[in-house]
């Protein structure tokens, strides 16, 4: 099934090349080509955190491939135990595995219905105040106003984003393989405004003032005007996540759920 393979490593890890190194021998002694530089193969390998995962699905050409997180990092709730790692990697090899299907979020940002912007995401866009004064946002829902309020800013999540940035911000947990939008006012300067979980055919277009930045999936940011607007949408586009442990053990296991 996996016959080309590419390794994304975190090279700021310490040790991260010598276990590469490992990975690559043991593909190469199963005949999988080991790809040097990323192309078209059909497993991802990541080493590192979450954040090399979501590296990895900016870099993502085919929805085809597969992507497969290995933790050294320090939560690691997309990735998976290092722990007999090489065990794990021959049994994905022979096609022992499931695969989790996860929705992602289109964007751009638009000035006078031009796009100036535009980007993916599996986790959250972030739409936050560039300064030390708090912003004035307004959000629409299929072109219906919804919320206006001032505050720090906004979290647009996915339910996989739902346990990242969203859940410091007092979102709600939603289970990873649902099909919903989050949205999550980031320090709102208002008592009645609560978090809100729309369905995921719903389009989404949010303006600011004066000024902010959008983050996508803590990766890269791009600073927006008074006069431009974001528009978001889910992709046609899914990611596909190996993911060992059930999405409730990695709660209980990363958060400490229920305990």
């Amino acid at each position: 099934m996996f016959e080309r393979v590419f390794i994304l490593e975190n090279k700021k890890i310490p040790g991260v090349e010598k276990e590469k190194q490992k990975l690559e021998e043991l593909l190469k002694s199963c005949g999988k080509i080991v790809e040097k530089e990323l192309k078209n193969p059909d497993l991802i390998l990541t080493m590192g955190g979450d954040g090399t995962i979501l590296k990895a699905i900016g870099l993502l050409r085919n929805e085809k491939t597969v992507i497969y997180g290995i933790n050294y990092g320090k939560v690691g709730f997309l990735t998976n135990s290092s722990e007999n790692i090489e065990f794990k990697i021959r049994k994905i090899l022979d096609g022992n595995f499931e695969i989790s299907e996860r929705m992602l979020l289109d964007f751009k940002v638009k000035k006078n219905h031009k796009t100036i912007y535009k980007g993916k995401v599996l986790n959250d866009i972030l739409i936050i105040r560039k300064g030390i004064r708090i912003i004035e946002i307004y959000v629409y829902v299929n072109e219906n106003e919804i919320l206006n309020f001032r505050g720090d800013g906004i979290i647009i999540s996915t339910p996989t984003g739902s346990t990242a940035h969203s859940l410091s911000a007092g979102g709600p947990i939603i289970f990873s393989d649902m099909e919903c939008i989050l949205l999550t006012p980031f320090c709102p300067y208002l008592l009645n405004i609560r978090h809100l979980v729309i369905p995921s055919d719903k389009k989404i277009k949010i303006k600011i003032s004066p000024e902010g930045k959008i983050i996508e999936d803590g990766q890269r940011d791009f600073e927006i005007k008074k006069d431009q607007e974001i528009e978001i949408e889910r992709s046609e586009f899914k990611v596909k996540l190996i993911i060992e442990e059930g999405f409730f053990e990695k709660l209980k296991t990363k958060f400490n759920f229920g305990k």
